[in-house]
């Protein structure tokens, strides 16, 4: 598969294309002010969405499953830093749970070169690409283990969506193993990442239950809420500060396209009840 170079907009587009495209090359100048942002974003435009391909960053090729996630991927990971730690350690053992194309392992090893990371995949084409992202760039000491996190060991099923990922779900899926992560919780934890779009609150409650958070120092999760879930974000809340927690979060904000239907809301600024909360939490 060839690395695409990403450095001219796509022709033949309409002048409102041109326009929403010049806005957007504004916008992501003035945001980032990176040049592999920019490649990004141009690729993003001239590619269909999910269509996989490669992109070589400056340390590396690597291949995804969607250009306009990876500029997102990349901005939040590697430009915002959302998973650094002030006071980690060089020697960190980290447990990377939704780790879809490895971009979070990535930015791990490249902050933590000695870090010990087991990182879990449900999607078995995202997974795919994960195992080879780790090994096209010799990334060491990291365990790809491709079933779904959750609260209890067995089979689910997992409804892939593409370049996002996909969510375990009752509807039709493809039915992926799934391990229970407070049965492999059996070492002191440096830093517990989740992104395992909505069963965060299953497994982070099993871990409260079972002890098993007592070994972990740090925490980063992205929660994935709706309605269903309210009570299950204040109960979590409660048992991480029970667990000798203190808690924070960078970024709340309205996300409709999250999984389920839709749940609209009678104010015009946050039209969905549907919300993304990137939470953290350590040990004092």
């Amino acid at each position: 598969m060839s690395v695409q170079a990403a450095s001219s907009p796509p022709k033949g587009l309409s002048l409102a294309d041109l326009v929403r495209q010049a806005r957007g090359m504004v916008h992501v100048i003035r945001r980032t002010r990176s040049w592999t942002c920019v490649r990004l974003f141009w690729l993003g435009e001239r590619n269909p969405r999910r269509v996989p391909g490669a992109f070589r960053f400056p340390f590396g090729p690597v291949r995804y499953m969607d250009a306009k996630v990876m500029l997102s991927l990349y901005r939040e990971i590697f430009l915002d830093r959302g998973y650094e730690v002030v006071g980690l350690g060089d020697a960190p053992v980290i447990l990377d749970c939704g780790g879809n194309i490895g971009m979070s392992v990535i930015w791990f090893k490249q902050r933590y070169p000695r870090a010990r990371i087991t990182v879990f995949e449900a999607d078995p084409q995202t997974a795919d690409l994960l195992e080879e992202n780790v090994r096209a760039l010799g990334l060491n000491s990291v365990m790809v283990v491709r079933a779904a996190v959750s609260d209890a060991a067995g089979k689910v099923s997992f409804v892939p969506e593409g370049s996002l990922g996909g969510h375990v779900g009752d509807g039709a899926g493809v039915l992926v193993d799934a391990v229970r992560l407070s049965d492999l919780i059996t070492e002191p934890v440096d830093y517990l990442k989740v992104d395992i779009e909505g069963s965060e609150f299953g497994v982070l409650k099993d871990l409260c239950a079972t002890g098993k958070i007592g070994l972990v120092k740090y925490l980063a999760c992205e929660l994935h809420c709706n309605p269903a879930v309210q009570d299950q974000v204040a109960e979590l809340w409660m048992a991480l500060s029970q667990a000798g927690f203190r808690i924070t979060v960078r970024e709340a904000r309205v996300d409709a396209e999250l999984p389920g239907p839709p749940v609209p809301t009678p104010f015009s600024s946050a039209p969905s009840a549907k919300y993304l909360v990137w939470l953290y939490a350590w040990r004092v």
